[in-house]
């Protein structure tokens, strides 16, 4: 997509500054020549701009924007990964880390000052995010490019003067200097110029094949079909995919959300055999593979496995494929298409992604060791999710502050780090060579440092985001007294200090915490609890609390129920379940015709629903819900009832559903 901007001449005619000319002698043309005059906003002049244009949505993964693209390399923070990225193919990193989770944040950052590249390929120095959403937001008028072929460069254009002789040629070197060419052509006021390509000109598709042309009309008809056979295959070539899958192994990333198939290897021999092999380094199944070429794209065929073959065999369409990550998708018949991302690892890289090692790192405390230590003191390392480094001597209890830092780079995934002495030794960007769960080890030239991670003490891993509820049953105007002391009533807090704040910034100083018996202002609420260990006020962490004041004293008939439960455009969230937000993903559709549809990021699960009148109440009964969500069938009773809330109950379970709508 392009935008149309105020048309900015950076040369003029005669001059010619961004191109190379060279004057000949005054030729005479015939008739015929005068027909390749390439007419101002013609339909030809029109196609030639638009597959020259500067292309702003091929970086749309970063800016989302038609409008512009950003001027390479940039330095990028996604998910709190550091990134740089030199080339447009740098842009996959991006992609591989939003889609590594399902249940994550997906954030990304420019380090500022960026440069913006618009369509007609000026450049605008931006220095703050304000200034980049507030030229977003200005964006319009966008306009479709060609992206499917491309002039071979060099290519010319034979000048004319009014009497059509030939007075000059000008070499066109880039898609930027032609479409300045382009644009020069209709410019009255700076003396519009008569001009005709030089043919033979070669004109390059995506797949890499070429096309030699030799006159406007072929031009024109060649460019018009190329817009129609421009489908992405993200590089899907059946040859590549032979390579790359026989190369090194390859990880099961991702299957329908199941964790239990992540430790998985997959070995795809040359002789067209596989193997499944597990993390204890087993083969565990053995079967075959071929790949073919269908309309869809290109085909991975597992067949014949001794065992998995449930969940391996069968047809697999690869819909994205990049060097190093495949997303796969098998049609079922009867059921929900299955969904696989296979990652691959090769034997010289850490079985882990930039994410994973900071998420591991994230979590608990580390030990040490390294060549580097001579006479330093024990210490327990907290990496903290705000790039705080604390080491806390064992001997002494003394803290030592610096700063840490996942990057993903062309050497691998980097680890920096930044402390004082007497561990300033190893302030060093270290490259992960092996990583897990519970160690990481990683080297610097000559030198190594390997983390162990020590959990037993971690006085966080009870807390979490939660909610606090009471009734307001008597006067019922949304407020009333909570005890905070309730609001983490099964986390030992022996170890641990626990206060309450209005703001994320006060719960992150440590100040104007709230009372214990606390009423809300608004409702619902949010306020912060700020966790720190017992002695240690630098180490800490800060949960969302969210105060909600419910009016029990609502009761709904079937009809109600109905009604709110099938609103159009609307849908519900299982909030919490037995005090849990692990499904708090998933969208449930309950629809007119009784069926209920549960959808997941794309997949969907179908089940059935019924509401009737019981002795206590309306109750909304779930059936037919397969895992993991089986815990959903059952009756229910609806013993709080409203159009944007309903708490329901079954066997002593607790359901809360809320709604969203479009």
């Amino acid at each position: 997509m392009k935008a149309k901007f105020t048309k900015v001449l950076l040369f003029t005619f005669f001059a010619l500054l961004t191109f190379t000319s060279c004057q000949n002698e005054i030729t005479e043309i015939t008739q015929a020549d005068t027909q390749q005059v390439i007419a101002p906003n013609s339909p030809l002049a029109n196609l030639m701009v638009s597959t020259s244009i500067n292309d702003g949505s091929v970086d749309n993964i970063m800016d989302n924007s038609d409008c512009m693209s950003i001027n390479l390399p940039v330095t990028i923070i996604v998910n709190s990964i550091t990134i740089t990225i030199n080339t447009l193919q740098d842009l996959e990193l991006i992609e591989a880390i939003f889609e590594e989770f399902n249940d994550d944040l997906d954030e990304l950052e420019f380090l500022f000052p960026i440069t913006i590249v618009l369509n007609d390929y000026t450049e605008v120095v931006i220095e703050n995010q304000n200034e980049l959403a507030d030229f977003i937001e200005r964006c319009s008028n966008v306009d479709e490019p060609v992206e499917c072929i491309d002039f071979q460069y060099p290519i010319s254009f034979s000048i004319f003067n009014a009497d059509f002789q030939v007075i000059d040629t000008v070499v066109i070197e880039s898609d930027e200097d032609l479409y300045h060419f382009l644009d020069r052509l209709d410019d009255a006021d700076g003396g519009a110029i008569i001009a005709s390509l030089n043919f033979p000109v070669t004109m390059v598709f995506a797949n890499g094949e070429t096309v030699e042309i030799n006159s406007n009309q072929e031009l024109e008809r060649v460019i018009n079909d190329a817009q129609g056979m421009c489908e992405d295959n993200h590089g899907c070539d059946i040859t590549a995919v032979d390579t790359f899958l026989t190369e090194c192994h390859w990880n099961i990333h991702y299957y329908n959300d199941a964790e239990n198939y992540r430790p998985f290897d997959l070995y795809f021999l040359e002789n067209g055999e596989l193997k499944v092999v597990s993390q204890e380094n087993t083969i565990i199944a053995r079967g075959n593979w071929n790949t073919s070429v269908t309309d869809a794209g290109v085909v991975l065929t597992i067949s014949e496995l001794s065992d998995f073959s449930e969940v391996l065999e069968g047809d697999w369409l690869i819909d994205e494929c990049h060097e190093n990550r495949y997303k796969l998708i098998r049609e079922n018949a009867g059921v929900d298409n299955t969904r696989m991302v296979i990652k691959q690892h090769c034997e010289d890289e850490p079985n882990c992604s930039a994410q994973e090692v900071r998420s591991f790192l994230n979590e608990c405390q580390w030990f040490a060791g390294s060549n580097l230590f001579d006479n330093v003191p024990a210490a327990a390392f907290n990496f903290q999710e705000n790039h705080v480094l604390v080491a806390t001597i064992t001997n002494t209890g003394e803290e030592v502050a610096g700063t840490w830092n996942v990057e993903l780079t062309d050497e691998g995934i980097i680890l920096g780090i930044e402390l004082p002495a007497p561990y300033d030794v190893i302030s060093k960007r270290w490259k992960i060579s092996e990583c897990g769960e519970h160690r990481v080890k990683m080297i610097s030239g000559d030198y190594y440092l390997v983390f162990e991670r020590e959990c037993q003490n971690n006085p966080f891993e009870c807390f979490d985001d939660t909610e606090l509820v009471v009734c307001d049953d008597d006067t019922i105007n949304g407020f009333a007294q909570f005890n905070l002391e309730m609001v983490f009533p099964n986390c030992p807090q022996d170890n641990v200090e626990v206060t309450y704040h209005a703001t994320e910034n006060e719960a992150e100083s440590g100040i104007n915490s709230l009372p214990t018996v606390y009423e809300n202002n608004t409702n619902p609420q949010v306020i912060y609890a700020r966790v720190a260990v017992a002695g240690n006020n630098t180490n800490y962490e800060v949960f969302e609390v969210v105060l909600y004041v419910e009016d029990c004293s609502t009761s709904c008939t079937e009809t109600q129920v109905d009604a709110y439960l099938i609103e159009a455009n609307c849908h519900w969230v299982p909030a919490a379940i037995n005090g849990s937000n692990d499904f708090v993903d998933y969208d449930f559709y309950f629809n007119e015709n009784l069926d209920l549809v549960i959808v997941l990021d794309g997949a969907e699960t179908v089940g059935t629903w019924m509401t009737t009148q019981g002795a206590d109440g309306v109750i909304v009964s779930m059936s037919q819900i397969s895992d993991p969500l089986q815990q959903f069938n059952g009756e229910w009773l609806v013993v709080e009832c409203g159009a944007e809330r309903m708490v329901l109950t079954n066997n002593n379970i607790e359901l809360i559903l809320e709604r969203e709508c479009q």
